[in-house]
């Protein structure tokens, strides 16, 4: 009994429909229980050569139609091995400035799984495909060898680490699988929380000035599915900076933490006052923000000098 794609034949002769063939013109896909034409077969390979190593062979496998075995059964058929790629397994053992970054990041936008049958220990975490020189960013940090895999159907980039030890590691800083509705507030030291907080805010935020004549504002906005680390992140925020916030509850299971005007702009001061990673299209209304200062400093300046022009070098932004 054969099937193919749920229908089921009797005989291989019915699957062909009575034409004369040979065996080895086709290939069953065990994934997907359909048979594989030598041309197509042919034709898939090609595609095979070009995506490997560009595209994950799940992807690969989506895109061809055909069983995950398959491409598996034809990567090995042209000579291509699994690569046992490499990462810095140490990277999170002691605080930095940029391990603290990625950790908040992690918290926002990552998350890690494992199989103890298989001993398979991933970290993952994921960009927008605008994000992609970002991701890069981390990945050379993280020292991974393994390229950045693309997924057309959520316009995304994925960053993989297979690492037991930076797996277990991050266990302990308090990312755990699935961890988008239970995530709590990490322990994080003082000197390294803004760049964990600033981490969290290029993966779960949003960063916006909007310029209007009568009352421009900037805002900070955070979101999480974790209604104990928004209240574990507001109060860290209270108590650090000064800087008070409330949680509100949006649709489904999404809180939502805003900084608004005054308060946003004290909290971007505090997270980008010191160098650090920061994601360039949510740094730069911060930018723009001290710009519009700037020019209005100067501007105040002039007139108190009876519209003179004088040298200015910068506010406290």
């Amino acid at each position: 009994m054969f099937e193919n794609h749920g229908v089921a034949f009797s005989s291989f002769d019915e699957i062909t429909e009575g034409r004369p063939t040979y065996l080895s013109d086709y290939c069953v896909s065990v994934f997907v229980g359909a048979v594989v034409s030598k041309k197509v077969k042919t034709q898939s390979v090609a595609y095979l050569k070009e995506n490997l190593g560009a595209l994950s062979q799940r992807e690969i496998a989506r895109r061809l139609k055909v069983g995950k075995t398959a491409v598996n059964r034809w990567a090995t058929e042209l000579g291509f091995h699994p690569v046992k790629h490499t990462a810095d397994e140490n990277f999170f053992d002691s605080w930095t400035s940029d391990s603290a970054y990625i950790l908040g990041f992690i918290f926002a936008d990552g998350n890690i799984a494992w199989n103890l049958k298989k001993s398979y220990w991933t970290l993952t975490i994921t960009a927008s495909e605008k994000d992609k020189a970002h991701l890069e960013k981390l990945r050379e940090l993280l020292k991974s060898t393994k390229p950045l895999l693309y997924s057309p159907k959520t316009r995304s980039y994925r960053l993989t680490v297979t690492s037991k030890n930076l797996c277990r590691k991050l266990m302990c800083l308090g990312v755990k699988p699935r961890k988008s509705l239970t995530a709590v507030f990490p322990k994080i030291p003082r000197h390294y929380l803004a760049d964990f907080i600033r981490g969290v805010v290029d993966g779960d935020g949003n960063v916006r000035y909007v310029e209007r004549k009568r009352s421009p504002y900037f805002e900070i906005t955070i979101a999480s599915g974790s209604k104990s680390f928004c209240r574990g992140l507001v109060n860290t925020i209270r108590k650090k900076f000064g800087i008070p916030a409330k949680i509100r509850k949006a649709k489904g299971n999404t809180f939502i933490i805003q900084y608004s005007c005054s308060r946003g702009e004290k909290l971007a001061y505090c997270l980008y006052s010191r160098n650090g990673l920061f994601l360039e299209r949510k740094h730069a209304p911060y930018i723009k923000l001290k710009e519009v200062r700037t020019k209005k400093q100067k501007e105040k300046e002039r007139m108190k000098n009876g519209g003179k022009n004088v040298v200015y070098v910068g506010v406290g932004y």
